[in-house]
């Protein structure tokens, strides 16, 4: 096509997008004229020229003569794991893996729709590939003896074709799937190398058993088998009962298994020596076997293979057809580690380093406040200056177009792609064209340098919407305005913005301020991408784009799950109908999009759509707009009346407007209202919120309630607390008995007991102090077992002694005594007693345990931490909305807790169900033949039905209590309330009986074989039958249960029917409620409720319905209308068979959406119906800010997975998302909406100084170039830096760049790139190309990390020192491993064994959340508390979860152990978390002994040097501070350095040592952008976590220092007891006292007196710093203060002194640090370090300061002797890696 193109054609092409814009936008927006896919079109004014302008200028340019001096200045950017090995067979690996990945099997699936367990496609995909064979290139390729042409031909297959492959077995794999496989998911998986972590752990796996099964020896040219089997017979440890490895054998030959398992089973003299199995022979814990094993048997196997190959298929299809239990781990290439050390002229490598996708990549416009450049070289060259005035210029016509880039276009190039182009000499509109690229260049390089003023950018955002909604392709647009905005602000800022857009934006602003979709880190501007409305988070810097494919496939595996489910409910339904096939399809599929909007839509949105009867579309955007601060009036929480009646029953323990505690709080509500809206608590004296706890504390259970109580009093909530201190047993038997005599105190104490002390400490010493005592003395008793009245004294005299309010013991225990040996049954009138107490709880229905927030029921269990924040927070937001409506004010009403205990909703008792929140669900799978309606109440047009309910009775029918239970059912069915069936109400209500215990007796078989289709019996004939088998005492068979049913008195008809119906073999499925063990419940559209007794109330079927009533009605008429396609001969009317079986449709309907959306709510709270929102903007009228693709691609009518964002165009989270929303457009091509909300005003919080890309390129599948960030045509003025965004979980170094990444520079001598690419034509010298630079990443490790809680205290342990090490297979015994031979012999091997391994690392658990942090690389570890630390000697690690709720569950029958076994396999670490227990006897013991261990100060003990360089200068400085130390210092030195492989190189030759540290930015710390406050974060934060725990002390040294004394002074100095000693900042030079800051101001104020300290030299002692939390203070300290972007403006520097208060800090002596800027040239001579600190009178470039200043008789060497030596070195480096 390219070909037959006209040059006239391109000339057009090309000048009408220089004229549109190009120059500014290259390929960004279309031109004026295009019309975007609304249909819209905007003018975007600009001036222009035509082509035959530029025909006539005066001075011709010849072809020799350069245009701009460099050519195109371009960056590449990759990341390489250069440890994994990729192969050809990698491909066929991760398919495998993500097939296998069966998210349904998962327990931690976050999916907002649980999906049930399924077989892994991954054994599908192996049988698969099994019966294909071995694919010839591949076995060729695994047959590594074979260096000759075999090879060299395998080499043609690619993993292009690798990629094909894999796609083509799982097609075939998926085939007869049940479940769905999204096979662009699958595309894209392949693409990101998301599963190549998983491959990699089995390949070390494997690589770890062939060295240890003797299969290869590293020191030799082992020849490796395509595959191989360990085979295993284990038992189980008689003592803690795990598996341990009896016997093993190795097999290379498929047809000798049979003999192995039978040798293994045979060898009965096999001891059991307790060996635990190794992981080279055991699966994993998260391994599956293999479907067809045997489920029993004692024979496992492991195999080894390259999938693919002829071996593997061979051994693979002999493990199944043998149905021994196995598991499958790819082999990979196990040589790769001994491979990539060879030199030149080795084999052919056959695995290359993975590269990666799914980081970002930011490269920042340079603030160069003072030069660290090379002086040698140029000044930063200003290409933006450079150019003169070429307006009258233009290019001579004898030469061919220019070989070079002018304003975006290399037109030479461009005519090249044509054939038949005579390009010499230029026709006139070529000439014409050219000229116009010469002219429009200048202008093009200015205008991508100057970023427009602060008033001019105001409306650069809706500038950017305008250029966007103007493009054919919007999301191309999106990506290349916001990552390239710094070239391209200035020509955004001259585009005119319509009045039109402005309002348009407030609109979209508007929305997603209701979606919650803000982004607080750029002014609140719109940002949110939400995934079938689940809110993913994609503006942190570490976003894991590996997550949002698991939540992609999450959800579409939910959506097929949602599908299964309801598809056969609308089929049954539809078929009663006699509509045709395409009618009922259609009703089937309008059906399920109701059902997956009502998903959508979430619990709360469904209710206000239940209760406000807006059903269409856009119901969802309805009740959001009527909703103030997130509330709706209409749907008040369920409260019960637990004030009234209560004065002299409730002991209230505070009164925040009486008590003079409260005296200091703000009266004004108003208050409250500025607190809450920045994020305080909402402090006021008014009673606003009153909790009541209903307490028994000699039960000895722990009230959660209280906690709350705690922390809500702590944070100085306006909360007044009430307890009802009652005894279960006195309320359970309607009285409270009479006081116990007193008996010396021997008896166990009491209630009663309690609530007297408790009323005593009140009126005595006060509200705070009867708090106190409450919270204190129930935690105390919790924890023990039933005590003595006496020692409950002892308990409330100690503490009051503890808080000192009380000075005699004695006497307050006489006192309390007293009180609890005098009768309280004559009180004095209206004052709180306990029998009164007693009968109010009596009264109201309420027991221990229980508590009510402003009335409204707590939940308890497991959901009561979730339940709680809710309820907390929909609470202060109805307060909030009294306050501001008028309802509550300064004064009235007089009590706030009446108020709100007033209106609808409010329950004079408490029921059960009032609890429950969203309750339970369950679905009882019954069949419609089953329902019953109420005498006379079936409707007769279901049109005007508003809410249909299904309400069953579960019951054990076989005992007298179930049946029972059904007779008092079938009474409410057969006498309904005329108010479930009145007249003038729409709703219906059908009944069932449902067996909750399969059938065992004859009675019980009867009556479910009856109940099946008890829709063809009256109710009082199956009542009738009920009773009579209720009196029968001996029913020995069906035949004895027929004669009963007989005799019950039943018509003649009736009997008939009956008795066949018993004789049936098929009964209803038995149905169990899904958290209780009861076998007898009611269930209402699946909300299920367990009655207190054993009658069956009115009441409660009521009030269960009532509680339906909201959601049952949205369901009902949402799903309703799409099944009643009603015949043209019908009325209206409908027969009863079509009731039931909508009752049936809609009342299972609502059970199933119930079970899976309280699943979703708990979840994915943030859950809501975004497409609903969206759609709402576009009703009447096209909104061009809106956009949608795909939605119409849901092919053969399936639910599909929809994507929306919402954002504002120019901040940083969209420049990480563009390339997202292009890739699940265009490669997984899900429905995409995506609605533009530009701020109408922009301040300084836009990236205007930021490129951008992310890597995520799903086309690198089939593309043989590696994926990369690649910048192009950059500005050549300006000095740039480069950061990398990486996911949380990954450990990136820089590994390979020749230009320094933190000082991206072009200059004359150099240019711009690595190396300058000079194209060179005929006659045309010195045309300049693409100058690009390169810079390569290396994935070092993986992170875990995690928290760690202290079960006993429920705390963090902060200080427990934690290891990480490889879990290598050492206890392989080579008495139990053989190799069999191919001639049936065996080979006992000798090196079944592995040395020990040096891969370990260790930390300690922090303070703030528990947060620990270790790095590892794909494989199986073990994390263990160190094993000679303090913490080995408290702790035991137990087993056990974290729920949603914040409680701890402990693992059945879980033994404390010393290890866990952690395994690294995937890019998705959500983090671990570790429990530990305290070893009895360390209940209260301390991480830290109580004495100090000093550092010994010894002469030649090592000092150890930490010090941060980042770019090449830095690092320049680095290595001759390094120099400096080691020759000044007496000690051995070890320095501690952020990655430096040269710097390394350079030690071990100037003796000293060097390792390497890191440490990754935590997600909840406060992270910095710039890379300088990086840096200087890791100086200070992570000092405590970032060595190894046996280094005791640290020297911090500034890159950019000389060293002159010898550091094992300063090493030895005494810090008096400090945790670190800085060196105070000098003042001795006078001329620059003005500039001293720490003198004058906010640090004279903060300092009061203390001295401020320089931070370019420190000295820690690690010990210390652990022991007193040092690390954690300053943590704290840093996140407080830097949640102002203003403060710690030097943050390594102001944090510690801003902190010495709290932290102290050693004055060092001033010798030990020497800067220029601040200290006279006086004190030089003494210095023992000197500081190259920036001068704040002039910016001088600091390699010349070094020379200045690093000169002379002062020094032993001057600093240009010790770089020339450092330079020797490099060399020698270089040298040494080209060799």
């Amino acid at each position: 096509m390219a070909t037959s193109l006209r040059p006239n054609y391109l000339v057009l092409i090309v000048y009408l997008c220089l004229a549109e814009g190009w120059p500014q936008f290259p390929s960004l927006f279309g031109g004026e004229d295009d019309v975007g896919n609304s249909g819209r079109k905007f003018n975007i004014d600009r001036q222009k020229r035509t082509l035959s302008s530029f025909d006539k200028y005066t001075h011709p340019i010849p072809g020799d003569q350069l245009i701009t001096p460099r050519g195109r200045r371009d960056i590449e950017v990759s990341v390489k794991a250069h440890t994994w090995p990729t192969t050809i067979i990698s491909p066929l690996c991760e398919a495998w893996s993500f097939l296998d990945d069966s998210v349904g099997k998962t327990k931690s699936s976050s999916s907002t729709i649980r999906t049930e367990v399924e077989e892994s496609l991954g054994w599908r995909y192996l049988d698969v590939l099994a019966e294909k064979g071995g694919i010839p290139p591949l076995d060729s390729w695994a047959d590594w003896s074979n260096q000759g042409d075999e090879y060299e031909n395998s080499q043609s297959w690619t993993n292009q074709d690798s990629n094909a492959l894999a796609l083509q077995m799982a097609s075939l794999s998926t085939k007869s799937a049940t479940s769905s496989l999204d096979f662009n998911l699958l595309r894209m998986s392949l693409s990101l190398r998301a599963r190549s972590p998983h491959c990699e752990l089995h390949r070390s796996l494997a690589r770890d058993a062939a060295i240890a099964f003797g299969l290869y020896q590293i020191d030799s040219d082992t020849s490796l088998p395509a595959a191989f089997a360990v085979v295993s017979r284990v038992g189980r440890n008689g003592d803690d009962g795990t598996n341990v490895v009896l016997g093993t054998h190795v097999l290379l030959d498929a047809s000798l298994l049979p003999a192995a398992v039978n040798k293994l089973k045979s060898d009965d003299d096999i001891e059991n020596n307790g060996d635990k199995g190794s992981n080279l022979v055991m699966a994993l814990p998260d391994e599956a076997f293999h479907p067809r094993h045997q489920v029993e048997g004692d024979i496992i196997a492991i195999l080894y293979g390259h999938v693919g190959t002829t071996a593997f298929a061979s051994m693979y299809q002999s493990l199944r057809d043998f149905q021994i239990k196995f598991v499958v781990r790819h082999m990979g290439y196990i040589p790769y580690e001994e491979e990539t050390k060879m030199k030149s002229g080795a084999p052919p490598r056959r695995a290359t380093p993975t590269v990666l996708q799914g980081y970002g990549v930011r490269i920042d416009i340079r603030n160069v406040e003072y030069k660290a450049f090379d002086d040698g070289s140029n000044d930063i060259s200003k290409d933006g200056d450079a150019y003169p005035d070429w307006n009258e210029a233009g290019h001579d016509p004898k030469y061919p177009a220019r070989n070079e880039f002018l304003a975006g276009v290399n037109l030479n190039r461009l005519l090249g792609r044509f054939q038949g182009v005579d390009v010499v000499p230029l026709t006139s509109d070529l000439q014409a064209l050219q000229t116009a690229l010469i002219q429009s260049h200048p202008a093009q390089v200015r205008s991508d340098s100057i970023v427009p003023p602060a008033w001019q950018r105001r409306p650069l955002s809706l500038q950017a919407a305008i250029v966007i909604a103007s493009s054919t392709d919007p999301l191309e647009t999106l990506k290349g305005v916001s990552q390239n905005l710094p070239s391209v602000a200035h020509s955004l800022s001259n585009v005119k913005v319509p009045e039109l857009f402005e309002d348009l934006a407030e609109e979209a602003s508007n929305l997603a301020t209701e979606v919650g979709a803000v982004s607080p880190g750029w002014g609140d501007a719109a940002f949110g991408l939400f995934v079938n409305g689940r809110l993913v988070d994609v503006e942190r810097p570490s976003f894991n784009v590996f997550q949002l494919l698991n939540v992609l496939r999450e959800e579409a595996k939910g959506l097929h799950e949602l599908e299964l489910k309801f598809k056969p409910i609308f089929q049954d339904a539809l078929m009663v109908w006699r509509g045709s096939e395409e009618q009922s399809l259609a009703a089937q599929w309008a059906a399920l999009q109701a059902v997956k909007r009502i998903f959508d839509m979430g619990i709360e949105q469904l209710m206000k759509v239940g209760k406000t009867g807006w059903f269409d579309e856009n119901a969802a955007k309805k009740v959001t707009n009527d909703n103030d601060f997130g509330q709706d009036e209409s749907l008040n929480k369920i409260r019960v009346d637990v004030g009234r009646g209560s004065k002299t029953s409730v002991l209230y323990l505070n009164d925040i407007e009486r008590d003079p505690e409260y005296s200091s709080w703000p009266r004004s509500v108003q208050e409250m209202l500025y607190r809450v809206q920045y994020g305080g608590a909402p402090t006021v004296r008014r009673n606003l919120f009153t909790m009541l706890v209903v307490l028994d504390p000699a039960s000895g259970a722990n009230n959660s309630a209280l906690s709350v109580v705690s922390q809500l009093i702590r944070g100085q909530f306006p909360l007044r607390l009430g307890v009802l201190i009652v005894n279960d047993e006195d309320v359970s038997r309607g009285s409270a008995l009479p006081p116990e005599p007193w008996h010396g105190g021997e008896r166990n104490f009491h209630a009663r007991d309690a609530f007297l002390l408790l009323r005593h400490i009140k009126r005595k010493y006060g509200s705070m102090i009867a708090i106190s005592c409450l919270l204190q003395i129930s935690y105390k008793i919790s924890e023990s077992n039933a005590i003595s009245v006496k020692e409950y004294v002892d308990l409330h005299v100690s503490l009051l002694m503890e808080m000192r309010v009380i000075n005699n013991a004695q006497n307050e225990k006489y006192e309390m005594e007293a009180i609890l040996g005098t009768s309280d049954t004559n009180a004095e009138p209206n004052v709180v007693n306990y029998e009164s107490s007693v009968q109010y709880a009596i009264d109201k229905l309420i027991r221990p345990g229980m508590s009510f927030f402003n009335g409204i029921p707590m939940p308890d269990g497991s959901r009561f931490e979730a339940g709680v924040n809710k309820i907390l927070q929909y609470e202060q937001h109805h307060i909030m909305d009294l306050i501001m409506s008028g309802v509550i004010t300064d004064t009235a009403p007089r009590s706030i807790y009446a108020k709100v205990l007033s209106g609808d909703k409010i329950y004079k008792q408490f029921h059960p169900l009032l609890k429950e929140g969203v309750g339970e669900y369950i679905v009882t799978n019954s069949d419609w033949r089953s329902l019953i309606f109420p005498k006379n109440s079936k409707p007769t047009n279901y049109n005007n039905v508003d809410a249909m309910f299904l309400v069953e009775g579960v019951f054990d029918l076989g005992s007298p209590v179930g049946i029972n239970f059904a007779i008092s059912f079938l009474d409410l069915i057969s006498s309904p309330p005329s108010a479930w069936h009145d007249s003038t109400t729409s709703v219906s209500l059908a009944f069932r009986i449902v067996p909750s215990i399969s059938p065992s007796s004859p009675q019980s078989q009867v009556l479910a074989n009856i109940i099946c289709i008890a829709s063809q019996f009256d109710p009082d004939d199956i009542k009738a039958v009920l009773k009579t088998f209720h009196g029968a005492t001996s029913l020995e068979s069906i035949a004895d249960a027929i004669t009963s049913i007989e005799q019950s008195g039943i018509s003649g008809i009736a009997i008939e029917k009956m008795t066949m119906a018993a004789k049936g073999e098929a009964s209803c499925t038995a149905v169990k409620s899904i958290s209780r063990e009861k076998e007898n419940f009611f269930v209402v559209n699946g909300r299920v409720y367990v009655p207190i007794d054993s009658s069956t109330g009115v009441t409660d079927i009521s009030l269960l319905v009532s509680m339906e009533m909201d959601r049952t009605h949205a369901i009902t008429k949402m799903i309703l209308p799409h099944l009643l396609l009603e015949a043209p001969e019908k009325d209206g009317a409908h027969d009863e068979h079509e009731c039931l079986v909508l009752h049936q449709a809609i009342g299972t309907s609502a059970a199933i959406l119930g079970d899976i959306m309280m699943s979703a709510s708990s979840s994915s709270p943030g859950s809501r119906d975004i497409s609903a929102s969206f759609d709402s903007l576009q009703t009447g009228r096209k909104n061009p800010l809106y956009f949608s693709w795909n939605q119409d691609s849901s092919s053969g009518r399936h639910l599909q997975v929809k994507v929306s964002a919402i954002l504002d165009p120019l901040i940083e989270p969209t420049q990480r998302v563009a390339p997202l929303l292009l890739a699940i457009r265009d490669a997984l091509k899900l429905p995409l909406q995506l609605m533009i909300a530009p701020r109408k005003v922009v301040q300084n919080d836009v990236p205007l100084s930021s490129y951008y890309r992310f890597v995520a390129d799903p086309s690198a599948l089939t593309n043989s170039m590696p994926p990369n960030a690649l910048f192009e045509n950059l500005p050549t003025n300006h000095v740039l830096t480069l950061r990398m965004d990486v996911p949380e979980i990954w450990d990136v170094q820089q590994s390979k760049s020749t230009q320094d990444a933190d000082n991206l520079r072009c200059d004359s001598r150099s240019g711009c790139g690595d190396q300058a690419e000079v194209l060179t034509d005929e006659g045309v010298p010195g045309q300049v190309g693409i100058e690009k630079a390169r810079i390569e990443y290396g994935l070092k490790s993986l992170l875990f990390f995690g928290q760690c809680y202290d079960i006993s205290k429920n705390t963090p342990p902060n200080g427990l020192q934690l290891t990480l090490n490889r879990a290598r297979s050492s206890d392989i015994h080579s008495k139990l491993a053989a190799e069999f031979q191919p001639d049936g012999s065996q080979s006992f091997s000798n090196q079944v064994q592995l040395f020990g391994s040096k891969d370990s690392t260790d930390t300690l658990v922090m303070k703030t959340v528990g947060y620990w942090q270790l790095r590892a690389n794909p494989g199986v570890w073990d994390l263990q508390i160190a094993s000679k630390s303090r913490g080995a000697k408290i702790f035991d690690m137990v087993e056990g979860v974290i729920t949603r709720s914040g409680t701890v569950q402990l693992v059945n029958n879980s033994a404390p152990t010393n290890s866990m076994t952690l395994v690294m396999k995937d890019f998705t670490n959500q983090g671990s978390f570790l429990l530990v227990k305290r070893k009895k006897g360390f209940e209260d013991a301390s991480l830290f002994d109580e004495e100090v261990n000093l550092v010994a100060n010894q002469g030649k003990e090592t000092v150890h040097v930490f010090s941060l360089a980042t770019g090449h200068a830095y690092e320049r400085l680095l290595k001759i501070m390094m120099l400096s130390v080691t020759k000044r210092t007496t000690s051995p030195v070890k320095f501690w350095l952020f990655e430096n492989a040269s710097a390394k190189f350079m030690a071990e030759r100037i003796g000293c040592e060097v390792e390497f540290v890191t440490y990754k930015w935590p997600e909840w710390l406060r992270s910095q952008s710039e890379k300088q406050r990086i840096i200087w974060g890791y100086k200070i934060l992570f000092l405590d976590v970032l060595f190894p725990l046996d280094v005791k002390k640290i020297i911090y040294v500034d890159a950019d220092q000389v060293v002159r004394g010898d550091l094992t002074e300063l090493w030895n100095l005494d810090l008096d007891g400090a945790p670190y000693g800085y060196t105070p900042m000098c003042d001795s030079r006078v001329e620059n006292l003005g500039y001293a800051f720490w003198r004058t101001g906010f640090w004279l104020t903060h300092l009061r007196g203390k001295p401020y300290h320089i931070s370019a030299l420190y000295v820690v002692d690690l010990e210390r710093f652990r022991r007193e939390l040092v690390g954690d203070k300053l943590r704290s300290t840093y996140q407080s203060l830097s949640a102002d972007p203003n403060s710690l403006a030097n943050l390594d520097q102001d944090l510690p002194n801003y902190a010495q208060h709290d932290v102290r800090i050693f004055s060092l002596p001033q010798k030990w640090l020497w800067c220029e800027s601040w200290c006279s040239d006086e004190t030089k001579a003494e210095a023992m370090t000197i500081d190259l600190c920036n001068n704040p009178e002039h910016k001088e470039p600091k390699l010349s300061m070094a020379k200045r200043i690093i000169s002379g008789d002062l020094f032993k060497e001057s600093w240009e002797e010790l770089d020339a030596e450092v330079e020797s070195y490099n060399h020698a480096y270089l040298a040494s890696r080209n060799a």
